[in-house]
């Protein structure tokens, strides 16, 4: 089968400012204060029309920026990826009966609202949802199933999230410092991201999507085999789906959650495949959190932001360069960079990686 090309034609990206470092602060049920990111200055749980209005905010810029037709959007299918969906919305009944949506609501609701395709897709598969919304998307345009994708990655606060991360002893209570070998933990962020890909360019495109590859790791109920034999896997993978090898990819955008065995699981993974050379790496959590299932789009549209902008900064703590587990890409241009690595892990052992690459018209 002759593959098409896959083009990112135009992203959009809410989350918290790339560049400040400060955080919000949420309180628990134990009254313990901890850190948590936010595309807004007050915390709070959404109901479903805010969710929705939040979602015009991030898609109607967007469509008119690659002006759009009602034909034309007729013809994109919806791919969604979140680890809580829309849980923020659930009611609690008056005798404490929990109601709870169906996975596609959100899905649904923005079909009809933006007269999508009614083929949509719904992934949750902890933190690499969206990223394999991104993946299926890539594959089912480049076999010529469909000509259009619209891939969101969304993800909102809400306590239980909270809760149950604060519980696992997993939040910082000094930042969220990714490939630190001095790092503590992870610190929570929301944020919400689109992607359009298409089958042809259009004027404003930026990248083409290679490809990629995913799978679950059975070492662990959850996490990943810490010698990062199976993430090695993935990648090779990826290249392989790619007909890349190690040599050709420029930068590495890592999922550096900065949580210890996490971090130390995708560093050895690294350590296996680039053996003649070491790409530096990029890492966006420090600034916006760990979005959990929205992460996989939200750093792929603020890579190419970063890119169209001629911009990034680099976490303070990584400008020093002393104690870190691989050397960070130091330039704030990341034009120079042709094909880059973005690698994402989840929690239950399901890892993905994805390649993507400049594109020149």
């Amino acid at each position: 089968m002759t593959l098409r090309s896959v083009y990112l034609n135009a992203s959009e990206v809410m989350c918290a400012a790339i560049g400040a470092e400060a955080n919000n602060y949420v309180v628990t049920n134990e009254k313990e204060t901890v850190a948590f990111k936010s595309f807004t200055d007050e915390v709070t749980s959404r109901d479903f029309d805010t969710i929705l209005a939040h979602f015009d905010q991030l898609l109607l810029p967007l469509f008119t920026r690659l002006a759009l037709s009602s034909d034309e959007l007729a013809n994109t299918s919806l791919f969604l990826g979140s680890t809580s969906l829309d849980i923020s919305a659930v009611n609690v009944g008056a005798n404490d009966e929990l109601w709870l949506s169906t996975t596609n609501k959100i899905n649904t609701a923005l079909v009809a609202r933006y007269g999508l395709h009614e083929l949509e897709f719904t992934f949750s598969t902890a933190c690499t949802a969206s990223a394999n919304a991104c993946l299926y998307a890539t594959r089912l345009i480049a076999q010529n199933k469909i000509d259009n994708a619209l891939v969101i990655g969304c993800e909102f606060y809400n306590p239980l999230t909270v809760e149950g991360f604060t519980s696992l002893d997993l939040i910082s209570q000094t930042g969220l410092a990714t490939f630190a070998t001095g790092r503590s933990g992870l610190v929570l962020g929301e944020g919400l991201a689109a992607l359009y890909l298409s089958a042809s360019a259009s004027k404003q495109c930026q990248f083409k999507l290679l490809g990629g590859a995913s799978a679950c790791d059975t070492y662990s109920l959850t996490m990943t085999q810490e010698d990062g034999s199976h993430i090695a896997q993935v990648i090779t993978d990826a290249l392989e789906q790619t007909d890349l090898i190690a040599t050709d990819i420029d930068a590495i955008k890592v999922h550096g959650t900065a949580t210890l065995g996490n971090d130390e699981a995708e560093c050895n993974a690294l350590t296996k495949i680039f053996t003649e050379n070491k790409p530096p790496i990029i890492a966006f959590k420090p600034f916006t959190g760990h979005t959990l299932g929205a992460c996989g789009v939200i750093e792929i549209a603020l890579y190419a932001h970063c890119q169209q902008q001629k911009n990034y900064t680099l976490a303070d703590y990584a400008k020093q360069g002393n104690d870190l587990m691989w050397p960070f890409y130091q330039n704030n241009d990341f034009s120079p960079i042709n094909t880059v690595l973005l690698n994402y892990f989840g929690f239950g052992g399901n890892n993905a990686a994805l390649v993507m690459q400049r594109y020149k018209a």
